[in-house]
């Protein structure tokens, strides 16, 4: 009986094994070491004199879709940019991404966030401040007295709809919005700078 039960534990000890590694595969993370880009997202806009909140903005570095909206003291400038941080391409050149299902979450580690009036160098202190990944709140007013880099972590309904794209090996995008709300009276800032930089992770599922 006992030799018995020793040959079912030798036995079961490769099965075992062969569960943990299984286990172990079930998630994969790649961030910048494996290629997925950072959001690099510092930009300086121009704020004419005459300038009257709802007026067009252009982004000297192309970088944003930059709108604004508000009254003429307080206005809202919207950033919003489209990160592509997997590309249909880069499926056939990573064979660990063969039965990916969907993404489990993402971290965005942020290296940089500040706003500043770029005209003199220092800093601005906006009234408010939103910044979203997916229509998700992950940076607020608050983040810009934290010292980084921290990480924000988006999970659950908000990239949920990112199963398809994993599924289909289409395109992984980012969506990036970041509203900063500025008082405009008695005068705007000649400029207005903002400094966002940030490193994605993306947690893949099986």
């Amino acid at each position: 009986m006992i030799r018995r039960s020793l040959a079912a534990l030798v036995l079961a000890i490769p099965l075992f094994a062969a569960c943990e590694q299984i286990s172990e595969l079930t998630e994969i993370t790649l961030d910048g070491e494996d290629g997925i880009p950072p959001i690099e997202g510092s930009t300086s806009i121009d704020i004419p004199q005459d300038f009257q909140c709802g007026d067009p903005i252009t982004d000297p570095n192309d970088k944003y879709t930059v709108t604004s909206s508000g009254t003429a003291d307080k206005c809202t400038f919207t950033f919003k940019q489209d990160v592509v941080a997997l590309k249909a391409a880069d499926y056939s050149n990573r064979p660990e991404l063969e039965g990916a299902r969907f993404v489990k979450s993402i971290d965005i580690e942020v290296k940089r966030l500040a706003v500043k009036d770029a005209a003199t160098g220092e800093a601005l202190a906006p009234l408010d401040l939103n910044g979203k990944a997916f229509d998700t709140t992950i940076l607020t007013k608050e983040d810009l007295a934290k010292a980084p880099p921290y990480t924000k972590t988006i999970s659950g309904a908000p990239v949920d709809a990112l199963k398809a794209n994993i599924e289909q090996k289409r395109d992984v995008v980012i969506p990036v919005n970041v509203a900063v709300v500025v008082n405009l009276a008695p005068m705007p800032p000649a400029k207005i700078g903002l400094e966002f930089d940030a490193q994605p992770a993306i947690n893949i599922g099986f």
